[in-house]
């Protein structure tokens, strides 16, 4: 008698072929360093004008937008097209701070009409995310020189074309916004299209690459300090014949001029390099690389 044997359904990531052979894993680390800078964008902007303490407590990058947004506002660049989309919550907060709300709990959205105030806010805040987020993907995993600062360049080319209840692209970033005291968790989604995601994992790429030569840049300095190596310059070569090295006498001068030296390791030229003369000795400069 045969018995049936049950399986149990195991999810598994599904894989794009277009990003084999990139560096998708260094997406994790690079939503992080994304989550840091919408942190500082915010304690620097509506922290510090409304007193509130929003900061962004899990940031990751998904396949697929992480749940059904009923709002996005699309943003077009000559890059690309980059899309957000904020929970009500988040906006309905913002709004009470901006109307001197100091103290109760967050609205619920149910019980709160869609205004054009809130409209406004979210086109607005989310011209300032992906104004940051292309500051971003331009420095890579690099640190930004002066944090998520205002690109004037940045937003002069940021255009807002439309609403849509369509994600923008097939990876989105996810961003949990918090407030302790108020109970706050939001989450904010930011859509990237293909020729945003190609520009980021590019310079991913090129980040990696160029951490890796700078690796093995120091790590072959450190070891070139290491070994001991002895250098032999040869400071002239003279042709004269036999007959001239028989005929000299004690006192006898054979006249030379230094022009150039080699440098030897061994019997291997290293160098050429120029004799110069200080101070009553003689010098090897201007090194050059042995041809």
């Amino acid at each position: 008698m045969m018995q049936s044997a049950q399986f149990s359904a195991v999810l598994h990531p599904v894989l794009d072929a277009r990003t084999l052979g990139r560096p998708v894993h260094l997406l994790a680390p690079f939503a992080r360093k994304f989550g840091a800078d919408l942190s500082d964008l915010l304690r620097q902007g509506m922290n510090r004008r409304y007193g509130t303490r929003l900061a962004v407590a899990e940031a990751r990058m998904v396949h697929r937008p992480a749940s059904a947004a009923p709002r996005w506002q699309v943003y077009g660049m000559p890059q690309g097209r980059m899309g957000v989309a904020m929970e009500r919550e988040l906006l309905l907060r913002l709004l009470q701070c901006r109307y001197g709300v100091r103290s109760g709990e967050v609205p619920d959205p149910a019980t709160i009409p869609l205004t054009a105030t809130e409209d406004r806010l979210a086109r607005r805040l989310g011209e300032d995310i992906v104004a940051a987020l292309v500051l971003r993907v331009q420095a890579g995993l690099a640190a930004l020189a002066m944090g998520p600062q205002p690109d004037a360049e940045v937003e002069g080319a940021l255009q807002w074309l439309a609403q849509s209840r369509d994600a923008v692209g097939a990876w989105s970033l996810v961003l949990t916004v918090e407030e302790p005291g108020w109970g706050l968790r939001s989450e904010v989604q930011v859509g990237l299209d293909d020729a945003w995601m190609e520009r980021l994992l590019a310079q991913l790429t090129t980040g990696r690459t160029q951490a890796r030569r700078e690796r093995l840049h120091a790590e072959t300095h450190s070891l070139a300090g290491r070994i001991p190596v002895r250098l032999s310059a040869r400071l002239l070569r003279r042709r004269i014949t036999l007959g001239e090295v028989m005929d000299l006498r004690p006192g006898d001068v054979i006249p030379v001029s230094f022009q150039s030296a080699d440098v030897l390791v061994k019997d291997s030229r290293l160098f050429t390099a120029t004799v110069a003369e200080h101070k009553g000795g003689l010098w090897l400069t201007a090194f050059n690389d042995a041809a």
